[in-house]
This record gives structure tokens, C-alpha cells and sequence, in this order.
């Protein structure tokens, strides 16, 4: 009887930090993984779509002083991420946006986003 082979799983590799996803061979293979995207031909997972919003911001803003700078980056991602998870809890945001809480409740003020409690 022959053995049979399974071809290797697929995988993706994010254009810029180069993290790789894969799947097992038998599992079903989504077309992305969940939090990635595709732009002009590249992959790109969640983590570096926030850093590119954060970096975004900063278009134009080249004589405003680092301070400023920081702050319009911070915005932009916590921005980024309300508007891709609404629902998700302040705490979550904060946390992977690597800011505070009274940052994000301030961005649900600004964005007329009604704000989520901490999970207890």
C-alpha cells in the first residue's frame, strides 16, 4: 500500500515584520488569517496595521515637537483599533495599543463611541 503525503500547510509572512502564520496540513485554510490584510500585493498582520495607522498620523506633522508626535501616533492607533473591534473593552484596547485607559475613553469621546467597562 502507498503512503500517502500531505503537501506542507501553507503559509503567510507579513511584508514587514516577517512574523509567519501557518495552518496544519488538515485543517481548513482561511484565504488570510483573521486580523490580516492584503495592500498592493503584500501581507500584513495586525500588529504591523497598527504601527502603519500610528505612522500615518504623522504625515505633515515633521516640525511638531516629539511629544506631539508620540500623542498623534498613540491616537491614530487606538483610533484604528476601535473602529476595527467597536466592542471591545477599554482595558483590551488600551492594552494592545500599549497606552492607558483614560486614553481610550478620551478616543471614545472624540469618535462618539460609547465607552466598554474593564472586564471584571
Amino acid at each position: 500500500m502507498a503512503k500517502t503525503t500531505t503537501a506542507p500547510a501553507p503559509d503567510w509572512t507579513c511584508a514587514r515584520c516577517e512574523v509567519t502564520v501557518s495552518w496544519m496540513a488538515e485543517v481548513d485554510r482561511p484565504a488570510l488569517p483573521g486580523t490580516w490584510i492584503e495592500k498592493d500585493g503584500e501581507l500584513y498582520c495586525l500588529g504591523c496595521r497598527r504601527e502603519m495607522a500610528g505612522e500615518a498620523a504623522l504625515v505633515g506633522l515633521d516640525d511638531e515637537s516629539a511629544e506631539h508626535r508620540r500623542k498623534a501616533q498613540s491616537r491614530a492607533r487606538i483610533d484604528f483599533e476601535m473602529k476595527r473591534r467597536p466592542d471591545a473593552q477599554d482595558n483590551r484596547i488600551a492594552k494592545v495599543c500599549h497606552t492607558n485607559i483614560k486614553a481610550v475613553k478620551q478616543a471614545r469621546v472624540r469618535l462618539g463611541m460609547q465607552s466598554r467597562r474593564a472586564a471584571a
